[in-house]
């Protein structure tokens, strides 16, 4: 029996169009996306190692696609405000300095999640686990020194499935830059000096050169599965 042109055509179509709705719906059951709500803060010059200090509101969404149920890719666009003073603190030095600074951030990051047990959103044996996911960061620091940084995240998480198709997670995650500006306190390579007996009033470098600033967010996030779970055969189970 002979082909046509159109009958060959008709067939490889529908191939693509099988292979392109077999590996749609694989995206679907393994896709999530959803919302973060929690705090950000910063540490830096200005605050040197106080963890949640002068937490701001931050906010967010989030797509998820778990290609296993120990691994997931994500990426995220969070946004919020980092704030200091030197006046919460009470070194002598930063006392004399007085530094203030507010700068909002919003941010774009890809990371990948590693599990430590077996997850995926509708299995109810797999239903949840602690994590810790990494990545990298594009900043955008309004009032910075730097306003465009890349950055490099890091965290821990647990997250939870709560029905077929939701899930709730406990995140707190950082970001180390490559700026010392986020708090715009700039570093001097020649240390000004003076006479004075009071060495805590002495000029000295505004920042320390070898020490960038982080930020970090905790919060919570609620997420929305595209499809529901389907049982798939053990031995194709992954």
């Amino acid at each position: 029996m002979k082909y046509s042109t159109k009958h060959i055509s008709l067939y490889i179509i529908l191939s693509i169009f099988s292979i392109s709705a077999y590996n749609q719906g694989k995206l679907e059951r393994n896709l999530d996306f959803g919302i973060f709500g929690g705090a950000s803060y910063y540490q830096g010059d200005i605050n040197h190692s106080r963890l949640l200090y002068k937490p701001m509101l931050s906010y967010g969404g989030l797509l998820r696609y778990a290609f296993h149920t120990r691994w997931a890719l994500r990426a995220s666009i969070f946004g919020g405000t980092l704030k200091g003073n030197d006046v919460d603190f009470k070194n002598n030095y930063q006392l004399f300095r007085s530094a203030t600074f507010s700068t909002p951030i919003v941010e774009v990051t890809g990371q990948i999640e590693c599990n430590f047990l077996p997850y995926r959103i509708g299995d109810k044996k797999k239903n949840w686990t602690p994590y810790i996911a990494t990545g990298a960061t594009f900043l955008v620091a309004s009032y910075a020194d730097h306003v465009y940084q890349p950055a490099i995240a890091f965290g821990i998480g647990l997250k939870k499935n709560f029905s077929s198709r939701f899930s709730l997670g406990l995140e707190w995650t950082y970001r180390k830059t490559f700026t010392d500006g986020l708090d715009n306190l700039s570093w001097y390579k020649t240390i000004p000096t003076t006479t004075t007996e009071n060495a805590h009033l002495i000029m000295k470098q505004k920042a320390y050169y070898h020490q960038k600033d982080y930020y970090a967010f905790i919060g919570i996030f609620f997420t929305y599965k595209l499809k529901f779970f389907e049982e798939v055969c053990n031995a194709f189970e992954y």
